[in-house]
C-alpha cells in the first residue's frame, strides 16, 4: 500500500480544517482553435499518470492516509460555451478555479477550454494541491503529451472487504513510524522547554479584518518576459536569473507593504525529490531569506551570494519543522484547525512565496500536439471569505518557470488597503516591470 508522506497528510488536514483549498492552475493560450481530439487524448493520458490518484483517509484515528487510484475519466471534453470577449479571459480563468474538486471522492483535477471572439482559445488545468505540486504537475503534463501511461501503483477505492487488510497495514505502518514519532516528541519537548518565557512577538496587522464573509478571488496577473531581456537585466545587476527573480519578489513585497523592520521575507520552496520518479504529491522544504528593502535597488551580487547559500543549506539540512511531521497523524482535528489558524493568522513577517519551476520541458507547451502561444502556472487558494484572508494579513506569491524563449511569471496577491482587485495588481506589476526595465507581454494581451 502507498502511504502519504507526513507532509502530504499535513497539507490535506490543513485543507480540511481550514476549509481553504489550495490548487495549482496551468493555462495555455492558442491564437487559434485547439484540436479537440488531441486535447481529449491528452486528458485521457493525464488520467493514467501522476494525477490518477485520490486520498484515502486512514481508518485508525492515528493512522497514515493512503493513496488510492482514481477511476479514469470516460466522458468527452465538454463543448466550450459560445466565444467570450478577450477582456473576459482573466475572469474565465478565475472561474475554473471555482469548479468542484475533491481529493478524496474525486475529481481531484479538471481540464477545460474556452474560445474567444478574437479566434484564440485558452485551456485550463486545475489540480488540487493535496495531490500534486507544480513540479509533479509539470511531469504529469510532459508524460501525457508524449502519450506515456503509468501502471497503477495504488489500490482501488476501499471496500468493506478491504477494511481488515487496510487496518492491518495501518497498524504495521504505525509501528514502523514509532521511532520517528518518539524522536518528534522529544524534539517538541525540547522546543517547548526552550521557548518558556519567550515573549510572543507576532505583530498585529495595521488593517483590521473586514467583518464580512464575501468570497474573495485572489487577484492575479500573468505575463512572460523574453529570456534575452531578463538575462541582460540580470547581468547588468551582477546577478543570475534566480537572483533577479528574488530581487523582483522583494520589490513586489515592498510595493504591497509586506515589510517588517525594513526587511521583507522571501520563502522559496526547495525541491527535496531524489529523482524524477518520485510519486509523492508535495516534497519541498521552505528556504527563508530576509532581504533589506534597499537591497533590490542596487547591484545584486550580495543578494545572489546569500540566496545561493540559503538554498544549499536548505537542501543539505533537514527542515526543523520536518522533524515534527511524524506527529501529524496524532493531532486531533480540532487542535490541527487551531494550529493551522495560528500559522496563517500570526505571520508577523508577512512573507511572500516565490515558487520557481525552473526550465520546463518543451513538450509541456504541446498539449494539443502543437506548441501553445502562451503558457503559465499559478498557485492559488480557491475563493475564501474576505474575513479569513484579511485575518491572514493578505497573501502574496510569485510563480515562475522557463518556457522556450521566455520567463513565464504569475503574480498573485491580496493585500488589504493596497491590492484587492485585479486592476490594482496589474498596475502594480506594470510599475514593477518599468522599475526593472523589463518588457513583458501579458497573457491576455
Amino acid at each position: 500500500m502507498a502511504f502519504l508522506s507526513f507532509a502530504d497528510q499535513a497539507l490535506y488536514l490543513a485543507h480540511v480544517s481550514l476549509g481553504q483549498h489550495a490548487v495549482i492552475q496551468g493555462l495555455w493560450r492558442y491564437l487559434r482553435p485547439v484540436d479537440i481530439d488531441a486535447l481529449t487524448r491528452f486528458r485521457d493520458h493525464l488520467a493514467h499518470g501522476h494525477l490518477a490518484r485520490l486520498i484515502r483517509p486512514a481508518l485508525l484515528p492515528f493512522g497514515r492516509h493512503q493513496w488510492a487510484s482514481a477511476p479514469p475519466t470516460s466522458a468527452a471534453l465538454a463543448a466550450a460555451e459560445p466565444p467570450l470577449a478577450p477582456e473576459a479571459m482573466q475572469a474565465w480563468a478565475d472561474a475554473q478555479v471555482e469548479l468542484p474538486l475533491d481529493p478524496v471522492r474525486g475529481p481531484a483535477w479538471n481540464l477545460t477550454h474556452q474560445g474567444f471572439t478574437d479566434g484564440s482559445t485558452v485551456v485550463s488545468l486545475v489540480v488540487s494541491h493535496c495531490i500534486a505540486d507544480g513540479l509533479t504537475i509539470a511531469m504529469a503534463v510532459s508524460d501525457a503529451v508524449r502519450g506515456e501511461r503509468r501502471i497503477p501503483i495504488y489500490p482501488g477505492v476501499s471496500t468493506a472487504q478491504r477494511a481488515a487488510a487496510t487496518l492491518g497495514a495501518e497498524l504495521q505502518r504505525a509501528l514502523r513510524d514509532a521511532p520517528a514519532t518518539f524522536r518528534a516528541l522529544g524534539q517538541l519537548g525540547r522546543k517547548a522547554y526552550t521557548s518558556l518565557g519567550t515573549p510572543n512577538t507576532a505583530a498585529a496587522s495595521s488593517v483590521l479584518p473586514a467583518a464580512d464573509d464575501r468570497m474573495v478571488v485572489f487577484p492575479s496577473a500573468f505575463l512572460r518576459v523574453p529570456t534575452s531581456i531578463w538575462d541582460a537585466r540580470a547581468r547588468s545587476r551582477g546577478a543570475n536569473r534566480l537572483a533577479l527573480l528574488a530581487a523582483m519578489s522583494a520589490a513586489f513585497a515592498e510595493a504591497l507593504g509586506r515589510v517588517r523592520d525594513e526587511e521583507v521575507t522571501l520563502l522559496f520552496p526547495v525541491n527535496q525529490r531524489e529523482s524524477l520518479s518520485h510519486t509523492g504529491g508535495n516534497d519541498v522544504a521552505l528556504a527563508t531569506l530576509k532581504v533589506r528593502v534597499d537591497e533590490p535597488r542596487g547591484r545584486l551580487h550580495g543578494l545572489q551570494r546569500r540566496l545561493r547559500a540559503t538554498l544549499l543549506r536548505t537542501r543539505r539540512e533537514p527542515n526543523r519543522l520536518a522533524k515534527l511531521l511524524p506527529l501529524v497523524p496524532f493531532v486531533p482535528p480540532r487542535a490541527f484547525s487551531a494550529a493551522s489558524h495560528l500559522a496563517l493568522g500570526a505571520l508577523a513577517d508577512l512573507p511572500i512565496t516565490c515558487s520557481n519551476l525552473g526550465d520546463l520541458p518543451k513538450d509541456v507547451l504541446q498539449i494539443d500536439g502543437h506548441a501553445a502561444d502562451g503558457m503559465c502556472f499559478r498557485g492559488i487558494d480557491r475563493p475564501v471569505a474576505r474575513r479569513a484572508i484579511e485575518a491572514r494579513q493578505g497573501v502574496a506569491t510569485l510563480f515562475a518557470g522557463v518556457i522556450p524563449g521566455f520567463i513565464a511569471l504569475s503574480f498573485v496577491a491580496y493585500q488589504p488597503g493596497v491590492v484587492t482587485e485585479p486592476q490594482h495588481l496589474r498596475a502594480l506589476v506594470e510599475r514593477l516591470l518599468a522599475d526593472y526595465e523589463l518588457a513583458g507581454e501579458f497573457f491576455d494581451a
